[in-house]
């Protein structure tokens, strides 16, 4: 590739994501939405993951140098199945059909903890954490909660999401379903009404070294 065309390609490449930051600006400003670790991403492509594989043998299917514990990082899609009206300005499922709700690196730490970086503006709340255990036959359960700031930097919502996750039987994936709901700001620990609810389903592949 000549050097103009570098060049050419790498203009091209920013001005997509600037073309990118600006309909998300646009998104935010138009509509005051609240944002956070559940606003969507509204990316038009996913990059595919495996299904996970089901449950049955406990082995390590991939040989000896694949886990098949859940610690390590992996990139995370969450699809929404079925929402209801709140401040986040999502289509209600159903009517409206299945969408990718958003995206992140999440890390699976050894002590019980877990930690999201998601595809969101850092201003909104993208940074999540989270508790879980596991459940055998290659089950985890997590739940995991996140805070979500208004345009003008204030608290607008605090959400608790419950997941339950199964690890495929060489430790490269894993899939499950999660439920997320919102409280109002002041409802720390989620025991009061819920604002907004969000159901589907997660899908991760494993990020490693080589």
């Amino acid at each position: 590739m000549t050097q103009k065309k570098v060049s050419i390609t790498v203009r091209g490449g920013r001005l997509a994501v600037l073309i990118a930051l600006a309909v998300v600006g646009v998104l935010f400003s138009a509509s005051g939405a609240k944002a956070g670790c559940g606003y969507p991403t509204k990316l038009e492509t996913v990059p595919p993951i495996p299904s996970a594989a089901p449950h049955g043998d406990q082995q390590n299917g991939g040989g000896p140098n694949q886990s098949t514990s859940i610690v390590g990082l992996w990139y995370v899609v969450w699809t929404a199945t079925y929402t209801t009206s709140g401040p986040l300005p999502l289509p209600i499922v159903p009517p409206a059909q299945p969408f990718v709700v958003n995206q992140s690196f999440k890390t699976w730490h050894s002590d019980g903890t877990e930690f999201d970086n998601v595809f969101l503006p850092p201003s909104g709340g993208n940074i999540c954490y989270g508790v879980w255990k596991d459940m055998g036959n290659r089950i985890v359960k997590v739940r995991h909660v996140g805070l979500m700031f208004g345009p003008d930097g204030s608290l607008a919502n605090i959400f608790w999401q419950e997941e339950t996750d199964t690890l495929s039987a060489d430790g490269k994936t894993y899939e499950g379903t999660f439920d997320q709901k919102l409280y109002d700001p002041t409802d720390i620990f989620g025991t009061g009404p819920v604002v907004q609810e969000i159901r589907g389903r997660t899908a991760a592949k494993r990020v490693t070294v080589d």
